[in-house]
């Protein structure tokens, strides 16, 4: 059920569009098709396309600063439209911004948000983003949850998805809600949610299991080349 007014959080949407070559020849514009969706609400939005690295760190650095100042007591809402893979973002210069450089532009931000930056990435394999929070040596998250694709969504599908997702967000659904209706607004099933803290505890299990697998392997091999009986002391000295 959706939270009433009073209880509801008031949020404004900060698109960061780098489009492609064939969106730029085609007019086509992520940012101003949120724009206009979110505005039916009275929902704010700014929009900045940046181009090139430089541009896309003064959006960041600069212009979420400026804009979070325009609509005091909102908290923004960080969407990230661009082409994607695994590793990251391209922007229109061809230039890539890797996972791991885009946490450090994050961290401060959501430090300043008092660790309440949700990060919406449209693009290709833009939930591969979770990678962001899986950082061991950081002691703080670059957000608090980010919501993503895990496959290649049309430009139809991230457009129609984002639009249900900030419309539902405006009603006062809880965010996983508000995936759920983006999933079935665009026909796209693969559109996820997760939490910083949630993408690290699953990485630290991941590791904890993976060096366990590396330890019997091991033992196996130490017990395929050693004499009857060296494995129990083998196990002995590591599990005690």
């Amino acid at each position: 059920m959706p939270l009433p007014p009073e209880q509801r959080v008031t949020f404004f949407v900060y698109v960061i569009e780098s489009p492609s070559a064939v969106d730029l020849y085609h007019r086509r514009s992520e940012g101003d098709v949120i724009r206009q969706a979110v505005n039916l609400n009275q929902i704010p939005c700014v929009v900045k396309t940046a181009i090139s690295f430089q541009a896309f760190e003064a959006s960041l650095k600069i212009g979420l600063v400026e804009a979070v100042g325009q609509v005091p007591g909102c908290i923004p809402i960080l969407h990230i439209s661009a082409h994607g893979s695994s590793n990251g973002i391209q922007l229109s210069s061809g230039e890539v911004i890797q996972w791991h450089l885009l946490k450090d532009f994050l961290r401060p931000i959501n430090n300043s948000l008092n660790s309440f930056l949700i990060v919406c990435m449209s693009s290709c394999e833009g939930y591969a983003g979770i990678r962001m929070a899986m950082h061991l040596e950081d002691q703080d998250y670059p957000f608090l949850a980010l919501v993503g694709n895990s496959q290649k969504p049309t430009w139809g599908e991230t457009a129609v998805g984002y639009a249900a997702f900030y419309h539902q967000l405006y009603r006062g659904e809880h965010i996983s809600i508000a995936v759920t209706a983006m999933r079935a607004a665009s026909g796209n099933q693969m559109f996820f949610l997760e939490h910083a803290q949630e993408s690290r505890r699953a990485y630290l299990e991941y590791i904890s299991d993976l060096n366990t697998s590396q330890v019997q392997a091991s033992l196996q091999k130490q017990y395929e080349n050693e004499p009857p009986g060296h494995l129990d002391n083998l196990r002995k000295l590591i599990l005690g």
